[in-house]
C-alpha cells in the first residue's frame, strides 16, 4: 500500500477490496447475526480506506472498484438498522426484529458480493 493511504493506485485498492471481499464468509442461509457481522467488517475493509477525495476519484474512475464501493455502500444502508436511509418505521427496531428483515436479503446479497468480486478480477487480476 501506498505510505499515504489518500494516495492509494487502483491496484492497491483492488488488492484491499479483493481481500475484503475474500475474508468475508458467510452462509446466506445461515445465522443472520452471524451475517450482518461479516458484512459489516466487509464494509468497513472496503469503504474504510476510500477516506479522501483523491482515493474517490480513482475509485470512481474504475468500473470494477466504483461497483464494490457502491455495492458495500449500500449493504451498509441495509445492515446498520439506523441508518438514514431506512424507512422511517424500521429506524430503531430491536436487534432481533431488524435481523427478521434482513433474512430474506441476504442471498441477494451473497450473489452480489461474489458478482463484484468476479468484476474485481477480470479488471484487476488477482496476484498469484
Amino acid at each position: 500500500m501506498a505510505s499515504d493511504p489518500a494516495q492509494a493506485t487502483a491496484s492497491e485498492l483492488a488488492t484491499i477490496m479483493r481481500a475484503a471481499l475474500m475474508q468475508a464468509q458467510w452462509d446466506p442461509d445461515g445465522d443472520p447475526a452471524v451475517a450482518v457481522h461479516v458484512l459489516g467488517d466487509l464494509v468497513d475493509g472496503v469503504c474504510g480506506p476510500v477516506a479522501s477525495v483523491a482515493v474517490g476519484q480513482t475509485v470512481f474512475d474504475s468500473e470494477a472498484l466504483g461497483t464494490v464501493y457502491l455495492f458495500c455502500a449500500s449493504v451498509n444502508k441495509t445492515i446498520d438498522r439506523n441508518h438514514s436511509a431506512q424507512p422511517p418505521g424500521h429506524r430503531g427496531l430491536s436487534p432481533a426484529e431488524h435481523l427478521a428483515l434482513m433474512q430474506p436479503v441476504l442471498p441477494g446479497l451473497h450473489r452480489r458480493q461474489q458478482e463484484v468480486l468476479q468484476l474485481l478480477d477480470q479488471e484487476f487480476l488477482p496476484h498469484s
